[in-house]
């Protein structure tokens, strides 16, 4: 038996890069996962993959009542709701401030930021009738450092650290957990979106890991071991805090 056996585990944005370790972790854990992503292929292409212990929701995060259909579906199929995390993303990066569309800006903030307040809303409704979970939102390294020409990216994800906190300041009295991890870079199809005409690969990857203390970039698996570490029952004490995951990469680490 493992520490997760028998509980059910929503990850969002589950059938991308970071999304598909921890989806996995969860599974090798014992934990029933549900895929929730836009992308049904990817999302049932992985459940399928994975075997009975996942199955792929259908999920737009920035829409209530997909959240809404997304709960009560698991309610019926499973009773109940032990553990979500809010990893669903976006960044298009490479736009100077002064540059930024207002509707790039307002796509980041409806992905980013209300996608993880309406799934930390969601979830707090489902969990407090049933004794408690545990939330686990993926911030960024940016949430707390600037990055000029990533300005929506930075500003969605500094909005997930106060949604964490005051969920967890109000979750608590339920018996629900609300931390944040925060990724620095990792080999994903994301990161490489930052990659400039001309600029090669290989070399962008070993810049970006000279940037951190042990000289290295996290793997998706890095990640999924810090949200599974949050969501563990013995971290039953731990709520309301961000967990960098990045190497000694964040001022402050």
């Amino acid at each position: 038996m493992t520490a997760f056996a028998g509980m059910i585990a929503v990850v969002t944005g589950g059938a991308g890069g970071l999304g598909r370790a921890m989806v996995r972790a969860f599974a090798q854990e014992g934990a029933r996962v549900v895929i929730a992503d836009v992308n049904r292929a990817a999302g049932a292409e992985l459940a399928a993959g994975i075997g009975e212990a996942a199955q792929f929701m259908m999920l737009d995060v920035t829409d209530e009542q997909s959240w809404t259909a997304m709960m009560d579906r698991i309610e019926a199929e499973n009773g109940r709701i032990d553990i979500l995390v809010n990893n669903a993303g976006i960044y298009r990066p490479n736009i100077a401030f002064e540059e930024m569309p207002l509707e790039t800006w307002r796509l980041h903030f409806a992905v980013n930021s209300d996608g993880v307040f309406l799934g930390c809303k969601h979830a707090i409704l489902r969990m407090k009738e049933t004794g408690g979970g545990a939330i686990v939102n993926i911030g960024s390294g940016m949430s707390i450092t600037a990055n000029p020409t990533g300005a929506a990216y930075c500003g969605s994800k500094a909005a997930v650290l106060m949604t964490t906190k005051t969920a967890a300041a109000s979750a608590g009295k339920y018996g629900i957990r609300v931390n944040a991890v925060l990724p620095g870079g990792v080999p994903t199809d994301m990161l490489m979106g930052n990659l400039v005409p001309g600029q090669n690969g290989d070399a962008f990857l070993a810049l970006m890991a000279g940037t951190s203390l042990m000289g290295k970039l996290a793997t998706p698996e890095d990640i999924a071991r810090g949200v599974l570490f949050l969501c563990h029952p013995q971290s039953a004490a731990i709520t309301g805090v961000h967990l960098p995951v990045d190497g000694g990469n964040l001022p402050g680490n």
